[in-house]
């Protein structure tokens, strides 16, 4: 540090939650700056298991700031069943912050999500229905709630009363089946709960989080989803709806460029996806439910299997070139134990042609073929944490083989190996932030 942030190199649930956690214990403050409660994490401590969906997983270290950056679109709602969580172990959640500019998910922002899901059919993008897509609609329409709201309450009611008859109106058109019946009042109601319970942890984050880098403190900023899933330079439509890359940290907390150190790449050991979209090393039968079952690929959020496939390093080198990622940490090796052959995806076939570079065209995505690199596979250890003890050196020769292959190919090292979902069960090769 003093500022380190970590985005997901592929469609998400990479490991992020716990590598953030991990590194979590030198920082003063960890960021979440894009995305809202359609992604999730799993961090597990001892023999408590966490599931967060909006909270900045360095709420679980103590004497840590907890920030929601103004790039977030908030649920309060499940927000507040996440700060019961961690009350519940033991845990305290004074340490949050929620930025003034951050936007606020509406029920109707989740009824609309699920009608447009419909209306389009086969095409569907295999969104979470969270209401994630038209709260990013009304902040770019400006038509949005933002946290800062919750302070006054005459702009809640004036808003209330100019968006909730074109939201009826809109819910009427897209033929939703329980139309939002509430009322100017009503609105008026959840926003003071809402205050009574968030307005202390409000404020402007943006002036916080540069105060304290000024101040020489640790931030780490925290990405959600994974890179191929921006907006802008993911695997477009099938994408979310915000800023994955390595330029949405700087929007999404309020910091300039000049303010990022270094930015970790989080690369699961294979590849996985969640909903629709290409994925040319995508695993099909039992091949695939194989590695889903031994890597537990479940959705945090919606429960549903995660597609499986291959390592895809042509995924990896998009992801790189957006994000400028210094550094990797290379999760969830543990779950490739015992295969006889691992490969890897260097480059596509496309219409007889070679391609290095991922393609923006889902035709050309889906003509596509993985060209692999074989590896030899590594046999499962008695003990993690012997394993941990011996550090990088005490690995399989195989697993180094696999790992150097990567660092290679891209031109990355990979800092952080991961073996396990626990936080004890890292291997940290060169202490750099620290």
């Amino acid at each position: 540090m003093p500022s380190l942030a970590i985005i997901g190199a592929q469609w998400g649930d990479e490991g992020k939650g716990k590598i953030t956690d991990y590194l979590a214990e030198k920082a003063d403050g960890v960021v979440r700056f894009q995305g809202g409660n359609n992604a999730g994490h799993t961090i597990v401590i001892g023999d408590n298991v966490f599931k967060l969906h909006l909270l900045p997983s360095g709420i679980l270290r103590k004497g840590k700031l907890a920030i929601i950056g103004n790039g977030v679109v908030v649920n309060m709602e499940d927000m507040m069943s996440e700060m019961q969580q961690i009350i519940d172990a033991g845990l305290s959640v004074d340490g949050l912050r929620i930025s003034d500019r951050a936007h606020l998910i509406q029920n109707y922002h989740k009824k609309l999500d699920g009608a447009e899901e419909v209306y389009r059919g086969k095409k569907s993008v295999g969104t979470t229905k969270k209401g994630i897509g038209p709260a990013y609609q009304d902040k770019i329409a400006r038509n949005g709630f933002r946290a800062g709201d919750l302070l006054e309450p005459e702009l809640v009611k004036e808003k209330a009363e100019m968006n909730l008859p074109l939201k009826k109106d809109l819910m009427k058109m897209m033929k939703v089946d329980d139309v939002c019946q509430c009322t100017t009042e009503k609105f008026e109601e959840k926003f003071a709960r809402w205050r009574d319970m968030f307005g202390k942890y409000i404020c402007d984050t943006s002036v916080l989080i540069n105060d304290m880098l000024d101040q020489g403190k640790n931030i780490l900023f925290e990405g959600a989803q994974g890179a191929m899933l921006d907006i802008d330079h993911g695997t477009y439509p099938y994408v979310t709806s915000s800023s994955t890359v390595g330029g949405g940290i700087c929007s999404g907390s309020g910091v300039a460029p000049n303010r990022i150190d270094d930015v970790v790449g989080c690369l699961k050991a294979y590849t996985t996806r969640v909903g629709e979209g290409p994925f040319v090393t995508e695993l099909l039968g039992k091949e695939g439910e194989e590695l889903q079952k031994k890597g537990g690929e479940y959705g945090v959020t919606t429960g549903r299997g995660r597609r499986c496939g291959w390592l895809d390093l042509v995924v990896a080198e998009h992801a790189a070139r957006l994000c400028g990622f210094s550094h990797w940490a290379v999760t969830k090796l543990d779950v490739l134990n015992d295969y006889d052959t691992i490969k890897v995806c260097t480059a596509y076939e496309i219409d007889g042609e070679e391609v290095k570079h991922f393609p923006a065209s889902l035709s050309k995505l889906e003509r596509a073929k993985p060209i692999y690199k074989e590896f030899k596979g590594w046999k499962s250890w008695a003990s993690s944490d012997d394993m941990v003890k011996k550090g990088y050196e005490g690995l399989p020769q195989e697993m180094k083989d696999y790992i150097k292959f990567i660092e290679d190919y891209t031109k990355i090292p990979a800092s952080i190996i991961s073996i396990g979902p626990k936080r004890s069960e890292t291997i940290d090769r060169y202490g750099k932030w620290y």
